[in-house]
């Protein structure tokens, strides 16, 4: 599935109204969510990378401010409030449980009074979540739903929506994929009950990807 469709499937109905609103990516890599939104009419676009040479090319985009930084807490301080969407699409992870807090802290101070967070991250439940940490040296933290949910609500802000992210429709043979993936993770649940039993923390979402928004505590 292209970056398109993923962001039109998953995002779009999280944008807001106003094609005014002002819009924060933070680790926006190449900018594909920041021209999504662009091609959305959105003028009032920031993204912020560390990497100087992937994220100079946005600045080609009429609305659109590219920052070459790190993500901090101290960064988000001097860059200031008042935003009405934040991104983290896939960078939470980056950070260990310690600096975490801060930065989502950090975050939930940064947006303006009705303003909202998506957060995505790899499904952190999954027993493939741990090759994933294993592919990118870089990773800190991986987080369940209900983990990313305490980090999110323990920190400034409260979760209006968990879920995961959609797939789209997909041909004969994917969907037989997505059948036995099911059918997997149903059989996982029942292992993990038999090893923990009924408690809260058991997984629901079985998908690659989780999707949080939340708003100002």
């Amino acid at each position: 599935m292209s970056a398109t469709d993923h962001y039109s499937l998953n995002y779009r109905i999280l944008l807001p109204e106003n094609r005014n609103a002002r819009i924060l990516d933070l680790g926006c890599g190449e900018g594909d969510f920041i021209r999504f939104a662009h091609g959305l009419g959105f003028r009032k676009l920031t993204g912020v990378d560390r990497d100087q040479d992937v994220i100079r090319a946005l600045g080609d985009l009429e609305g659109v401010t590219p920052i070459h930084a790190d993500v901090t807490p101290e960064f988000l301080t001097r860059l200031g409030g008042g935003w009405d969407l934040i991104v983290a699409k896939q960078m939470i992870y980056y950070f260990d449980r310690k600096e975490a807090p801060g930065l989502v802290q950090k975050i939930a101070h940064s947006l303006a009074d009705n303003g909202r967070l998506i957060v995505e991250i790899f499904n952190g439940a999954l027993l493939s979540s741990r090759f994933t940490e294993l592919k990118d040296p870089a990773i800190l933290t991986a987080y369940t739903e209900q983990g990313l949910k305490r980090l999110l609500d323990r920190n400034g802000l409260v979760v209006e929506r968990l879920v995961g992210a959609k797939a789209g429709e997909r041909r004969l043979r994917s969907r037989a994929y997505q059948l036995a993936r099911r059918a997997w993770f149903r059989t996982y649940r029942r292992l993990l009950i038999i090893e923990r039993g009924f408690d809260d923390e058991l997984p629901a979402i079985g998908d690659k990807a989780i999707i949080a928004v939340a708003r100002r505590a």
